[in-house]
Parts: C-alpha cells; sequence; structure tokens
C-alpha cells in the first residue's frame, strides 16, 4: 500500500472508530488493528494520537461540508428551501441512526475541548466554516425577503449552529429524534421567518 493510501486507510478507519467510540474511548492499537497496519505506519503519519484526532475531525468536516454546500447553494429552491432541505436532510440521517454516535463535532467538543488545543482550534475552524457556510445562505434568504433581517446573517447561522447541537446531544440521551424536529418546527416557523 503506497503511503497516501495507508494514511487515507488510517483516516477512513479512524472516522469509524473515534465516531463510535469517542477519542478517549479508542486507542491507537485498536486503530491499526482495524486498519491491518502495523503502529510504525500510524506514527509515520501522525505525530500523536491528538494529531490524528484533528485530521479525522478534518475528514469529517469535509465530508459533511461538501453535502451541506451543495444543498445550500442549490438555485433551483429557494434560500429558506435549502436551509429548511439542510436541516431536514440532517434530521433524516439522525433518525436512521441508532442516536449511540451522534455528531462528531459535538462530540469532540464536548469531550476535547478542554484537554487538546489542537483539537480544539480544529473545532473552532469548523465552526467557522460552518456558520460561513450557513450565513451566506441566511443572507441570501435575507436579501429575497424570506428571513427577517433584524439579526446579522452570521449570529444567526452560529445560534442555529448551537442550538442544532443541543438537539443532537438530547437526540442521544432520549433515544429519539423528538429534539431535532423541535428544533426544525421552532427554527422554521418563529426564527427564519
Amino acid at each position: 500500500m503506497r503511503q497516501s493510501d495507508t494514511r487515507e486507510h488510517l483516516l477512513t478507519t479512524g472516522l469509524r472508530i473515534l465516531h463510535a467510540g469517542g477519542f478517549n474511548g479508542s486507542g491507537v492499537q485498536e486503530i491499526i488493528e482495524a486498519a491491518g497496519v502495523p503502529k510504525g505506519s500510524f506514527y509515520n503519519h501522525f505525530d500523536s494520537k491528538e494529531q490524528f484526532g484533528a485530521d479525522v475531525l478534518g475528514r469529517y468536516w469535509e465530508e459533511r461540508a461538501s453535502r451541506a454546500a451543495a444543498l445550500l447553494s442549490d438555485e433551483s429552491h429557494s434560500p429558506l428551501e435549502r436551509l429548511q432541505a439542510y436541516f431536514s436532510a440532517k434530521r433524516r440521517t439522525e433518525r436512521t441512526a441508532t442516536f449511540d454516535r451522534g455528531c462528531m463535532i459535538g462530540n469532540f467538543s464536548a469531550e476535547l475541548s478542554g484537554q487538546s488545543r489542537l483539537v480544539r482550534d480544529r473545532l473552532a475552524a469548523v465552526f467557522a466554516a460552518w456558520t460561513c457556510l450557513l450565513a451566506t445562505c441566511i443572507q441570501e434568504a435575507q436579501r429575497a425577503g424570506q428571513v427577517g433581517a433584524d439579526i446579522d446573517a452570521e449570529t444567526l447561522a452560529a445560534f442555529l449552529i448551537d442550538a442544532f447541537e443541543g438537539a443532537e446531544l438530547r437526540t442521544r440521551v432520549d433515544r429519539d429524534p423528538t429534539a431535532l424536529m423541535r428544533f426544525e418546527r421552532i427554527v422554521f416557523s418563529k426564527l427564519l421567518v
């Protein structure tokens, strides 16, 4: 296996394992065994487990960002319809899950923000990029008169992410999508109007 392939394989395997078991609940040994590579290969590509976790988080975000950008920039629908489709798709994805994994961004925020500056910085970059994606679509909705402009788009976007992540965590506790459905109902009947 080429070095770049090994790195990619480790990231793919790590994404699955860290998302299921959490950062602290998953060890390098478990990851390399699942990937079928020697420990030296892991440390050839990553300085530490912390660096690996930050890179896995980056991969998780990249995958979600490309899908989000496709939905939020689809000009065949109005900006408000795009926002509704985006959050509806996120709710449907969670509904098909077993409520065990949740969102890796939220999981790593809760688990690692106090113990890893590297991961915290990566999380800050992810939240900034996510906010920007949503804010761009909200600005379009505001210009189209579909969403009130009394709150700036970036503040609204950040609030939506904060509220969504809270609802996502609640689904893990309740093992039920009600919190996400409530989020969506309130956002699109009271906030984004």
